[in-house]
């Protein structure tokens, strides 16, 4: 795996971290407007409110400076992606099953084209991998010394044997989320027949970890911290999530423990934003899911009192002001070097 482009301005990476334009990089204004692209691809409330409140925060840090959203299922999205100066991760590894398997494609592309062009990434590319390997995230989550669950298989679903799994055991996609294709299987009855019915595409089949609190836990992450915590409910199929019907509550005696541990999940990962799904029980705290992008409905963010997206946004927007004023200092030393508001583009 490449290494790649840290996320926080460097004196290397400063003059990358701008920003754009609601519309196509570089087609609003003066040219030279440094541009922030929102990747999305399933065109999420959550995507348009960050948008926003991005917009927002840049004004607010006084910056001259728009916003684009690049939509990945275009054709040309990899083209305009690169005519950005900072690019904003939210391609979902659920994509795959919303038939955008275009995006996860152009992904898997952009995140090697922007770090060889030198554009930075929210999360870094690395954190997008993770996002679609749950195999992988779950390998370097255990290596760093946390709690995961065990893993029985990864493979293709034909090559899974249900009668060599011990039960109860969690089936799911290795790249996938919002619990579709996912289950739990309590005998190999119920794992041949899952098997038999499952789409193409690998399989993680993991030790299911039992809620006893009776719920699991969420972990938002902003800027590397563990900025929200709440309860999830268990639903009647034993699964926990927004599309199975889950009821959310405020976390507020969570541990200092479980904060830690989810703070060095993040710096494992590369998740400067993102998220965690956590089961706490006598045995530990079991790290079951890792999401690279953070979603989050409108009636959840005034229920739980939190506007995620809009810290989101004031994160962004410190980091590409504190940039842009590195960039106008090294310009101002030396004029043969780009100004702050020159584009990646016209260089």
């Amino acid at each position: 795996m490449a290494p790649d482009t840290d996320s926080h301005a460097s004196p290397a990476n400063a003059r990358c971290i701008e920003a754009a334009t609601d519309t196509a990089p570089g087609t609003a204004g003066n040219t030279n407007t440094p541009t922030i692209g929102i990747l999305y691809e399933s065109d999420e409330w959550s995507d348009h409110k960050l948008a926003r409140e991005l917009r927002n925060a840049l004004a607010d840090e006084g910056c001259d400076a728009g916003v684009a959203l690049v939509n990945m299922e275009a054709p040309d999205a990899i083209e305009r992606a690169l005519a950005c100066n900072l690019l904003v991760s939210r391609v979902f590894a659920s994509a795959r099953f919303r038939d955008h398997d275009a995006s996860l494609a152009r992904m898997a592309h952009l995140v090697e084209a922007a770090q060889t062009a030198g554009i930075p990434m929210l999360n870094r590319g690395s954190a997008h991998r993770f996002e679609v390997d749950k195999q992988a995230a779950t390998k370097a989550l255990c290596a760093a010394g946390l709690d995961v669950p065990a893993v029985f298989a990864c493979a293709e679903a034909h090559a899974i044997e249900g009668a060599a799994l011990p039960y109860p055991c969690i089936i799911k996609p290795n790249c996938g989320g919002r619990t579709t294709h996912t289950a739990i299987l309590r005998n190999a009855a119920e794992a041949e027949r899952f098997l038999r019915n499952a789409p193409e595409g690998a399989f993680i089949v993991e030790e299911y970890i039992e809620p006893e609190l009776g719920f699991l836990t969420r972990i938002e992450i902003v800027d590397g911290r563990a900025a929200l915590a709440v309860k999830r409910s268990v639903a009647a199929s034993g699964l926990s999530g927004y599309h199975e019907g889950s009821a959310y509550a405020p976390y507020a005696n969570r541990s200092a423990a479980l904060v830690a541990d989810a703070e060095l999940a993040a710096r494992t990962l590369g998740f400067d934003f993102g998220s965690f799904d956590v089961v706490e029980c006598a045995r530990g705290r079991f790290f079951i899911d890792a999401n690279s992008v953070s979603n989050v409905s409108e009636d959840c963010a005034e229920l739980l009192g939190c506007d995620l997206m809009a810290l989101h946004a004031c994160v962004m927007a410190k980091r590409f002001a504190e940039a842009q004023a590195c960039r106008r200092a090294t310009h101002e030393s030396d004029p043969q070097q780009p100004g702050p508001n020159e584009r990646f583009a016209s260089r």
